[in-house]
């Protein structure tokens, strides 16, 4: 049936309750009219006039149509024009100007297409139109939609091909390197800036007289419906994570014995509380990111924060994703790993996670606020293996990323997505990839100076009588035993602390009670005065008898649990033991309350030094910091009152010395317990600061170790993705020409940087203390490994080999210099020729 025939009424269309009929003749009509066929019936040899939009102009240019083009937009993509329609354009932008957009917004995500549209109609001299801000969003989803095209000639488009190499220090892994702790660490965090706010219909006002509504009434999402999906395996999906939505960690059985114990911090975290976020929920959709990026910085996997704040469910489905993918020996920093373990140990994923040696971690920065228990299981200073990497590479991700945060909150699902995946896409290639180098050459120096520190530990040792580091270990052993056995009160202990208590409110209340009897006793007919208010001095003896009983009943009870044969009075000496425990437990809570403030100063200054915190911010935060000190001097006033109540007395503090607290391990050795450790050696603060730079030096080892490989791994990943990518352009070429330019473009552009990767290798291999090597290895990798160059170089040899001269700038590639000369010749022919194509061709007017 034609479709004409139906809309101009000629022909009659049935169309039954289910509905359907019509879409299903449009989608026919559609793809006849852009199947092979129809296509070439219609096309003939000429040319097409259509506008262009240019960088410094816009002009009519009468693009060529060849026999063999499957279309006008095909013909107009192949001349460097891409259209804005998909049959009978009119209109095509420049491929060169998409380009220069994709670059700058990159560059500077703040730049949206809006502005950047309207930049280029101030340089045409015209005035700016809401719908070419839609024209040039068209073309540009159909540039990046080509762009993907060289990843499918690569057969890179496979399911978790990403995932699988986004690091080649942490994923390129060689025959017969040595095992390390962990395979692989990553970080992962959330953030809040990249909100979408979902567009919703507006709500009639209530009628008067009407019941009020409860809670915000927000009208129905009025988004349009858009099945195109992002490309590439960054994002996990929503069905996925919502697998481990709430309702389903509740149906979950409680934690084995055999699991473990409960983290120490357990129940002080609450990440983005839901009640604090509820009220966002009705304007935002996507409420954030959760993000998981490799120790490098490399993105690895994303996944949306839906109408929600930090869930459980995030950190769950991004590591059960990563499980899926890298196996064994992870270890995944997060800032309160300490409570995801609990999480992740009760969860269906805890047996996958246990069997894989899956290890929640703490970074450093956020162990700052961790208690020291926490801190000997969690935190990356006492783990081993963790070398000297701190897990907070995220916050630094997210620097970048929040300027992304102004062209996002209007964006469509789709166009949301693909903007953070192209930002993530840029950050890896144009900025952690290059990089890398860096990072690791860097570490290896910072490693190495850490090491010349070792014999100011065993003077320091010597000084103090140590003769063994292995000691360091031991105390740090004894001090967990320690604070475990602060982390709970004995039953007995506290029951015999609220009886105390019981009694002294009793005690109290039997006073009250004394008074009133007085009083109403002292009451004669002959004094008008008191006669006057023998209501008010009735019910006054009532209500003190009544606070007696319930008094006097909580304290039979308690003698009933206690087996208390004869009620405790002042002179007893349970009494007076009960009395030094209370008090011992006020000094807990002034101490609680001090070490609270003092931890948020640390925040507030982190904060207000931050990068990118505005004037305003700084000074919101100064004048919190102002009211912060003086709650702090007053917390300090009480802590000292109550350490000098109890006996022994603590020692009293000044405010230099809290706010000069960095951990929150210095407060935790001034906790009370049943035993005494103050005459231990690892409570003195000289040997405090030997066990840190013992680990210190014990991670600078590790972290030589980690790098020898990584740089060994990159190395060798440079050279196999080089010979790959040459043979793959050579397989293109004979079957697309122009899809080959584009995967000559894509080797280039990951090939710009290695360069610079292998001078700065040289530099630290020749330095003496340098253990590793960079000669090429042997990839696990089989399918870039073995590929074998044809008519290309050949792959580099001996010259990569480790060598102790200061030969930088030597040329690690043993080709001949005319061919690659004339390579480049004709690589840059072809990007000139690209980007003349809308300057230089006959016809333009």
């Amino acid at each position: 049936m034609d479709v004409n025939n139906v809309l101009d009424g000629t022909a009659q269309l049935n169309v039954s309750h289910a509905g359907g009929e019509f879409q299903q003749i449009m989608e026919a009509e559609l793809h006849q009219q852009s199947s092979p066929a129809s296509v070439a019936k219609e096309l003939f040899q000429g040319t097409y006039k259509v506008q262009v939009v240019d960088v410094f102009s816009t002009y009519t240019a009468d693009a060529e149509l060849a026999e063999g083009d499957l279309g006008i937009a095909a013909a107009l993509v192949h001349q460097g024009l891409t259209p804005c329609a998909p049959f009978s354009p009119t209109l095509a932008i420049a491929t060169r100007l998409l380009e220069l957009y994709r670059n700058c917004h990159l560059r500077c995500p703040h730049l949206a297409i809006q502005p950047f549209v309207r930049s280029i109609c101030d340089l045409h001299g015209i005035p700016f139109r809401p719908y070419l801000s839609q024209q040039f969003s068209i073309a540009y989803d159909l540039y990046l939609s080509i762009h993907e095209e060289v990843d499918i000639a690569l057969q890179r488009d496979s399911p978790n091909w990403h995932l699988r190499n986004a690091c080649p220090a942490c994923s390129y892994k060689l025959k017969d390197e040595d095992e390390l702790i962990f395979k692989m660490l990553i970080t992962m965090d959330g953030n809040d800036s990249l909100k979408h706010i979902l567009r919703r219909t507006p709500v009639d006002d209530p009628a008067e007289g009407g019941p009020e509504p409860e809670g915000p009434q927000v009208g129905d999402s009025r988004e349009l419906p858009d099945s195109r999906k992002v490309g590439g395996d960054y994002i996990v999906s929503r069905e996925r994570v919502d697998r481990w939505a709430k309702a389903t960690l509740e149906e979950m059985l409680p934690m084995p014995e055999d699991i473990g114990e409960e983290s120490p911090c357990v129940g002080r975290w609450t990440n983005m509380i839901n009640e604090l976020t509820a009220r966002m929920w009705g304007i935002f959709d996507e409420t954030g990111v959760f993000l998981a990026l490799c120790r490098h910085g490399f993105v690895l996997v994303l996944a949306d924060m839906v109408q929600s704040g930090e869930l459980a469910k995030y950190p769950l489905a991004v590591v059960e994703v990563l499980l899926e993918v890298f196996g064994t020996g992870i270890g995944g920093g997060y800032d309160i790993g300490c409570k995801f373990a609990t999480t992740l140990n009760r969860s269906e994923l805890g047996a996958q996670a246990r069997a894989l040696d899956y290890k929640a971690l703490v970074g450093s920065f956020h162990g700052h606020a961790h208690n020291r228990l926490c801190q000997l299981s969690f935190l990356a200073t006492y783990v081993n293996g963790m070398g000297l990497e701190d897990l907070e590479g995220c916050e630094c991700f997210f620097s970048k990323s929040n300027a992304l945060a102004s062209s996002l909150r209007y964006a469509s699902v789709f166009h949301r997505q693909q903007k953070i995946v192209e930002f993530m896409k840029h950050m890896d290639n144009f900025e952690t990839y290059p990089n890398l180098s860096k990072f690791l050459v860097n570490n290896y120096r910072q490693a190495l100076d850490i090491l010349k520190g070792e014999s100011a530990l065993k003077k320091s040792m010597a000084d103090h009588g140590i003769t063994n580091m292995a000691v360091f270990g031991e105390w740090l052993v004894e001090e967990w035993e320690y604070l475990k056995g602060l982390a709970t009160e004995p039953i007995r202990e506290t029951q015999e602390m609220e009886y105390y208590q019981k009694l002294v409110n009793l005690g109290a209340s039997e006073v009250k009670l004394n008074a009133a009897r007085d009083v109403w006793q002292n009451l004669t007919p002959q004094n008008p005065t008191l006669s006057t208010s023998v209501a008010f001095l009735e019910t006054k003896r009532r209500h003190a008898l009544e606070n007696w009983d319930k008094d006097l009943v909580v304290v039979q009870e308690l003698e009933v649990k206690l087996s208390v044969q004869v009620r405790w009075i002042p002179d007893h000496p349970e009494w007076k033991a009960a009395a030094l425990l209370v008090g011992k437990c006020r000094y807990q809570q002034c101490l609680d309350e001090l070490e609270g403030l003092i931890v948020s100063r640390m925040f507030e200054l982190t904060k207000m030094n931050m990068s990118q915190t505005g004037y305003k911010l700084r000074k919101h935060i100064t004048m919190a910091l102002r009211a912060r000190s003086q709650a702090i001097r007053k917390s300090l006033d009480r802590y000292n009152t109550a350490a000098s109540t109890i006996t022994p007395p603590r020692p009293h503090l000044s405010w230099n010395d809290v706010v000069e607290y960095a951990f929150l391990a210095d407060f935790d050795l001034l906790r009370d317990s049943r035993q005494d450790v103050h005459d231990r050696p690892w409570t003195r603060p000289a040997v405090r600061v030997m066990i840190d730079q013992h680990f210190k030096l014990h991670h600078a080892r590790e972290e030589i170790q980690h790098l020898n490989i990584e740089i060994h791994r990159v190395v060798t990943y440079i050279q196999d993705e080089n010979s790959f990518l040459q043979v793959k352009e050579v397989e293109v070429r004979k079957i697309n020409p122009a899809l080959a330019h584009q995967v000559a473009k894509y080797r280039l552009e990951r090939g710009c940087f290695n360069e610079q990767h292998m001078h700065r290798f040289k530099k630290l291999a020749s330095l003496p203390e340098f253990t590793g090597s960079i000669k090429p290895g042997f990839s696990m990798d089989l399918y870039r490994a073995m590929e074998v160059p044809i008519d290309v170089d050949e792959p580099p040899g001996d010259d990569w080999h480790c060598n102790n001269d200061s030969g930088g700038d030597d040329d690690w590639n043993n080709s001949d210099e005319g061919e690659d000369d004339q390579e480049d010749e004709d690589i840059s022919a072809m990007v000139s020729a690209l980007l003349s194509l809308t300057m230089d061709r006959p016809g333009v007017q």
